[in-house]
């Protein structure tokens, strides 16, 4: 596995090149092998900080339109890859073959053999290999282990980062945001999702409304693209599913839940408008309610546009 990070590789601890994913020769620092894999976590913490004008604080300075837009598809369709949305699969395609993609949290690997089928250069991390269903552990696992707060990778090392159902898993997103912007190149994209509404799981630190989203990927200099809560997994559904077995039985009695919440709301729209109420008329209900918030975002391109700003 080892190959596919070959000249991308940096020292967690000293930042410097990393010819040997064995040793650094700069700093000296060693490492293990773990799962048949190189363990190149941080062997300490460090520091960091932000830079955000003070109205930042405010969420009524940020336009709606800022931290709420659908993309023309998405969704995860029961037959695609696990945790593969739609919108991410679309922009994904988009990449010329030879791109390099970083997967953070790649759990059991499952986008590598998409990934190689389009020519695309693939590289899974995660913090373990067994925190993943059993059935997706024949797809290869990470090839390196790692901390998001502290990817082992060179400045602009990819062309895009993913990161679905990660970043409630993260103790400082802040920072691992921060994190994939450095190792983005200029332009790169930042494709993730974030649980919202869904019960305490699987040691959870923070779940993001939009606000949080649209602030995490601002203060790492990203520009948000589109944000959208994900409409076919509603809060109501995520809290009678999780957990449960009977979830086929419980899946129906979630949806018409769902349904009477979105009813008198879908009627005011239809009232406004006179027409169907779409998906952009119902962005705040739908968002009140929704288990996940998921994005798109970009780095800025400093050669061809204006560096990324917080609202004022």
């Amino acid at each position: 596995m080892m190959s596919a990070c070959d000249g991308l590789l940096s020292c967690p601890d000293c930042r410097a090149d990393l010819a040997s994913p064995e040793r650094c020769v700069a700093c000296g620092r060693e490492f293990e092998q773990e799962d048949e894999r190189p363990n190149l976590m941080p062997s300490s913490g460090g520091s960091v900080s932000f830079e955000w004008p003070v109205r930042a604080f405010n969420p009524a300075t940020i336009p709606d339109v800022e931290i709420l837009r659908f993309p023309p598809e998405h969704g995860q369709p029961r037959e695609g890859i696990y945790h593969l949305d739609r919108a991410h699969e679309a922009c994904l395609k988009e990449l010329p073959a030879g791109s390099t993609v970083l997967e953070i949290g790649c759990g059991g690997g499952q986008m590598r053999k998409w990934m190689d089928e389009r020519g695309i250069r693939y590289i899974g991390v995660d913090v373990a290999v067994d925190r993943v269903h059993d059935w997706l552990r024949t797809h290869g696992g990470p090839d390196i282990l790692c901390d998001a707060h502290v990817l082992p990778f060179r400045d602009e090392s990819f062309d895009a980062v993913y990161a679905s159902a990660v970043w409630e898993h993260l103790a400082f997103p802040q920072l691992a945001a921060k994190e994939a912007a450095r190792v983005l190149k200029p332009g790169g994209v930042c494709l993730g999702s974030a649980s919202f509404l869904e019960p305490w799981h699987d040691a959870s630190y923070y779940h993001m409304t939009p606000y949080g989203v649209f602030m995490t990927l601002s203060l790492a200099g990203f520009r948000a693209i589109q944000i959208w809560p994900e409409t076919k997994w509603p809060g109501f559904r995520a809290m009678l599913e999780m957990g449960n077995k009977a979830t086929r039985a419980v899946r129906g009695l979630s949806w018409l839940i769902y349904g009477w919440y979105l009813a008198p709301k879908a009627a005011q729209a239809w009232l406004r408008n006179r027409r169907k109420p779409d998906e952009q008329a119902l962005l705040h209900p739908i968002a009140e309610m929704a288990g996940a918030i998921a994005w798109i975002a970009r780095k800025s391109d400093s050669r061809l546009t204006e560096p990324a700003k917080t609202p004022d």
